[in-house]
């Protein structure tokens, strides 16, 4: 990178900003919950990025379909640019229940990966949080190896008994915790 990115706070129509987020990759590990336990398991999967065209759960519209309203009730939206480019973007929704906050969506465009931007987005996500008056912050993560390597390595551990609301909406995720009073790594 040239220039190092800045972070900043996005409003409801930058929501349009996913569709240039490439959320591909080659997932080799897949976690699920087994009798409560966090198994790894080996996979050989391609992760495609969103479709450009047509509606569903992973299509662009469909993701914007998705996170609009959460976004429109209050969650703080903030992006990772160089320049004009979008590298990276998290939500994070401060109204999950009491001082506790939902790191709802952060995706780093494939090309820019490994280079800090995830933990950038994570440390503002959680100051947010912090400054808001949450205790801990929720995670619903895609299963991949990275995504849930990337928040065990935050400090995230497994829930004890997932948000009801949130794995009813996503149950394959892996349903993660992290408590912003722990001391710092």
């Amino acid at each position: 990178m040239d220039a190092k990115p800045i972070i900043k706070r996005l409003v409801l129509p930058d929501l349009r900003l996913i569709g240039e987020i490439d959320r591909s990759e080659h997932m080799d590990v897949e976690y699920r919950v087994v009798a409560g336990e966090l198994v790894a398991l080996q996979a050989d999967l391609e992760v495609p990025s969103w479709r450009s065209e047509g509606t569903g759960e992973h299509s662009v519209a469909g993701v914007i379909e998705f996170w609009t309203p959460v976004v429109a009730g209050g969650a703080v939206l903030l992006g990772a640019f160089e320049r004009d480019q979008v590298l990276g973007l998290v939500i994070v929704d401060l109204a999950l229940g009491p001082g506790l906050a939902w790191l709802a969506f952060l995706y780093v465009s494939r090309s820019h990966r490994r280079r800090g931007l995830a933990g950038a987005l994570w440390g503002a996500a959680e100051r947010i949080a912090l400054d808001a008056g949450a205790h801990s912050l929720y995670v619903s993560a895609v299963p991949s190896g990275s995504a849930v390597g990337f928040y065990l390595s935050r400090g995230c551990e497994l829930a004890e008994s997932p948000h009801p609301g949130l794995f009813a909406k996503e149950p394959d995720d892996i349903h993660l915790v992290c408590r912003l009073d722990r001391e710092p790594m």
